[in-house]
């Protein structure tokens, strides 16, 4: 006897993605999923199921306790922003008080994070260029202020995940997990609903994308980048359903964010160490030697975006079709 399968919801699709996002971030951040997983432990036991209703397939991979503080901020800063994109991208299909409030929160504790990702990808160049470019006697005093600044960074998160509101932020991420607040309209097929509703993450990317090739500015093409997550995270949900189109246009749009986010961290670093020269005279000519670098490395990244944001409209329009 043959079961037919039936086309999964879209708030079952939506549940699967939000939860594999929540327990991403309970494991890294919090460092339990409940009373499910020892803290110490890394080996990626109890992750979020590969399928769901349906045999709906993910296609990004399953949550696990990461090995060190670093790559703990990073999957937890890629959960919000996955949360958030797909919170906004389909927010036709869960409850919009509920909603805002929640991406709001997931805002500000990205935030609190955000300065001690920047500062440790900071300190990975000076660990890379900085012995090629300048003997230790000279790197080391600009190494000795990154430093510091990650402490202080650092003790910034702490008071963050001490206070009431991550407590209820916790709670929120507990009950993405377990029980999303969903509207009438996820109980349509995911297949008929969803991709509909990815039409305004393309318009965005697109509307940004003709703002940034007039003027290619830093903060343009940074816009740009925000609004391509919009569109990856997006169609890496429909994917559950939609399949390979949906994918294609989701590792094109990656591929694009990723190089505009070296941009983006070579122009910071610029930007950090010319801070450093002004306030330390006596480091200005080190200093000067590593934003050669670091300018030569934002030139290169910017070679060949337009081709890349090109090959995302093919894309696009090839599934659209």
């Amino acid at each position: 006897m043959t079961t037919e399968m039936t086309s999964p919801s879209s708030g079952e699709v939506l549940h699967l993605v939000l939860a594999n996002s929540a327990r991403n971030f309970l494991l890294n951040d919090v460092g339990t999923i409940g009373n499910l997983v020892d803290p110490a432990d890394q080996t990626g036991v109890n992750q979020a199921p590969a399928t769901g209703a349906n045999g709906a397939v993910l296609v990004f991979g399953t949550p696990r306790r990461r090995a060190n503080e670093t790559d703990r901020v990073h999957q937890s800063r890629v959960a919000m922003r996955r949360i958030r994109s797909n919170l906004r991208t389909f927010r036709l299909a869960v409850d919009p008080g509920w909603s805002t409030a929640l991406r709001a929160e997931l805002s500000w504790y990205s935030r609190c994070l955000g300065e001690s990702r920047d500062l440790h990808v900071l300190r990975d160049m000076l660990t890379i260029h900085g012995p090629l470019l300048l003997a230790e006697v000279e790197l080391k005093p600009i190494v000795d202020i990154v430093d510091q600044s990650i402490s202080g960074a650092g003790a910034r998160v702490a008071v963050a995940r001490a206070g009431d509101r991550h407590a209820r932020l916790v709670d929120q991420m507990r009950l993405l997990r377990d029980a999303p607040q969903f509207t009438d309209k996820a109980e349509r097929p995911a297949i008929e609903l969803m991709p509909s509703l990815l039409h305004r993450a393309w318009l965005d990317v697109r509307g940004a994308g003709r703002t940034a090739r007039k003027d290619p500015s830093i903060q343009h093409l940074h816009k740009l980048r925000i609004r391509l997550k919009g569109l990856r995270y997006g169609c890496e949900t429909v994917a559950v359903v939609a399949g390979d189109p949906a994918e294609r246009t989701a590792r094109a749009a990656e591929k694009l964010q990723g190089k505009l986010g070296d941009l983006l961290d070579a122009t910071h670093s610029v930007e950090w160490l010319q801070a450093v020269a002004d306030s330390h005279p006596e480091l200005a000519r080190s200093t000067e030697s590593l934003m050669v670098v670091q300018r030569a490395a934002a030139i290169v990244t910017r070679r060949g975006w337009k081709n890349d944001l090109k090959d995302i409209e093919r894309r696009w329009r090839k599934w659209q079709a």
